[in-house]
């Protein structure tokens, strides 16, 4: 299976990428300028579900367009087509296609393809993290000063208390917080070392799902925000290696 999580992400990639930049949103699936579908979602979804089917037919799936089929399985597939798909449709590359495996409630497999950036992340339970098949870590930082994180771009109140205490803190400390405007680079800029922690509040399980696997590999701790291991369905994330994690906790804990 973990050939088979590669092959399909790249080729799902392949299909977006090629579409990056000649279409449009085909609808909106509420009146938030986020939440829209492109042909391109559409696409690349029909092609990793119909791959399972065909090579798995007894496993579960949770995908965004889709919704879930056969989800009490002990095997789920969780599929993301397009995160970011605002990002995809104003000629913004900073977009993934997203695919996990979860077994019994447990994420196992994960890829995160960035194909306009050419950049693939695979991630494998209790055998590292990687970005194009070299083997990443996350940040050393020691301290919240002069740190360099992500979290949500949507500014809702629990995101908002997470920031009235972040910039408290920054009163003191020098710290910096940003957002690529989808969950699949930000995750994967802090599983590789480029920024330093991540705090997301807000998304839906193909949000979480995926970057679970590829931070916890990379060396974070990935928790919710009171501390306790993440688990499977929660909407909220902290993650970053555990010094800094620490840290985090004290800004996370009563949000």
């Amino acid at each position: 299976m973990e050939k088979f999580i590669q092959t399909i992400s790249k080729k799902a990639s392949a299909v977006v990428l090629e579409r990056f930049g000649k279409v449009g949103v085909k609808y909106m699936k509420s009146d938030q300028a986020w939440d829209c579908v492109t042909e391109a979602d559409l696409m690349s979804e029909r092609l990793i579900i119909n791959a399972i089917q065909r090579s798995y037919p007894e496993h579960g799936i949770i995908s965004e367009e889709r919704g879930r089929i056969n989800d009490t399985a002990e095997y789920v597939w969780i599929i993301d087509p397009i995160d970011g798909t605002l990002n995809f449709v104003s000629g913004v590359p900073m977009f993934g296609v997203m695919i996990c495996l979860a077994r019994r409630g447990k994420v196992i497999l994960s890829t995160i393809n960035l194909p306009a950036t050419r950049e693939f992340f695979f991630a494998q339970r209790g055998k590292g993290a990687y970005l194009n098949g070299k083997r990443i870590r996350c940040s050393k930082a020691k301290t919240l000063h002069h740190s360099f994180g992500v979290g949500s771009a949507s500014l809702r109140s629990r995101t908002a208390k997470f920031l009235r205490k972040l910039l408290a803190a920054g009163i003191e400390q020098n710290i910096q917080l940003g957002s690529f405007g989808s969950i699949a680079p930000n995750a994967c800029y802090v599983a590789c070392g480029r920024r330093d922690w991540i705090v997301p509040l807000l998304g839906a399980l193909h949000d979480f799902a995926p970057i679970s696997l590829i931070l916890k590999e990379s060396g974070c701790k990935v928790t919710d925000t009171k501390g306790k291991p993440w688990k499977l369905g929660q909407l909220e994330m902290v993650a970053a290696n555990p010094t800094l994690h620490k840290q985090l906790l004290k800004l996370t804990k009563n949000i």
